[in-house]
């Protein structure tokens, strides 16, 4: 596959305009390939998963955390340039998901809400609204989704008995290209476009969702160590009897238990607690500290799941990593 249309498929993911203002997604390191035979996928672009990916002969290293926010110079014989000249020497890129990915609620972010079968979910933490808009054709287009790159923009259409496009809806900042692909098959054609606010998407960062059933907290302790392969954790403020409504910020959340309570969550799932915060979550509900790493360590796992079925023509590797918290 080439490289553009790696980035195409990981940015339906981790749209980048989902991504907050003081972070670095996107390209990390650039490299002078166009085509993409093998890629791998990690946590962390740290000396062990660039070494690993070198190792695996990797065109692509995708990771959640980018390399560094705020830009430097590799002034210092340290890791950061040594990873650096590790990636320049052997011509691999490196792409950074963070926010962008951590903001869509419709993606890799949200699996442990899918494996423990949360409903009613929403955001916890909204950023922004993506609006969408339905654009009506004056007479119905004789235009296949298989054929083009619509299905990479269009969030839903209408067809006729026959088979042709008479409407379709896509979020409002995706309707230019639309319009601009379907020119591409299809001309002349009419359109006229109108607001759909019933497919608008709100998206942040978090979740809250109901249980199907409630669990007590036991049954709940149980079910959440096993999902997270972990036996400990830490916890602050005395759980509840029985559990149904959860919240969830994936990595370093602990600022978002006000928010996860309000909406009411009984538990708020999260990482990074510091001790003053503890404090004061603990007077308003329970809050469980799993760690920072494993959270997105099993977000990123999950997706590589999901490109490993979509990008079958090319080689992927999920690099295992490993927290820097050691319980000794």
């Amino acid at each position: 596959m080439t490289l553009e249309q790696i980035i195409k498929i990981i940015e339906k993911s981790a749209p980048p305009k989902l991504a907050m203002d003081w972070d670095n997604c996107g390209i990390q390191v650039a490299g002078s390939k166009k085509k993409i035979k093998r890629l791998c996928i990690a946590l962390d672009p740290d000396e062990k998963s660039i070494e690993q990916s070198i190792s695996f002969k990797a065109d692509f290293l995708l990771t959640h955390h980018p390399l560094t926010i705020k830009p430097r110079l590799p002034n210092h014989q340290d890791s950061f340039y040594r990873i650096l000249k590790s990636l320049l020497t052997t011509d691999t890129i490196l792409y950074s998901a963070h926010t962008s990915l951590d903001a869509n609620p419709q993606g890799p972010v949200r699996w442990l809400a899918d494996k423990i079968g949360l409903k009613n979910i929403k955001v916890l933490y909204p950023t922004m609204t993506r609006s969408a808009a339905r654009i009506f054709f004056q007479h119905p287009i004789d235009i296949s989704l298989k054929d083009n790159d619509l299905q990479d923009h269009i969030l839903d259409c209408q067809l006729d008995d026959q088979g042709k496009m008479i409407s379709m809806v896509a979020f409002h900042d995706n309707v230019d290209a639309c319009i601009a692909l379907i020119k591409s098959k299809v001309w002349p054609f009419y359109h006229v476009v109108t607001p759909c606010p019933e497919a608008d998407s709100i998206c942040g960062i978090g979740f809250t969702g109901d249980l199907p059933d409630p669990l007590s907290w036991a049954e709940f302790i149980e079910k959440l160590k096993n999902l997270l392969e972990i036996n400990f954790f830490s916890q602050a403020g005395n759980p509840p009897t029985e559990i149904s409504t959860i919240s969830c910020c994936p990595g370093s959340g602990a600022d978002l238990a006000e928010k996860a309570f309000a909406q009411g969550a009984d538990v708020f799932i999260t990482g990074d607690m510091k001790y003053h915060q503890a404090q004061d979550a603990g007077q308003k509900g329970v809050v469980l500290d799993v760690g920072h790493f494993i959270l997105e360590e099993k977000m990123m796992y999950e997706w590589y799941l999901s490109l490993k079925s979509e990008l079958s023509d090319i080689q992927i590797n999920f690099i295992r990593g490993e927290s820097p918290l050691k319980v000794v």
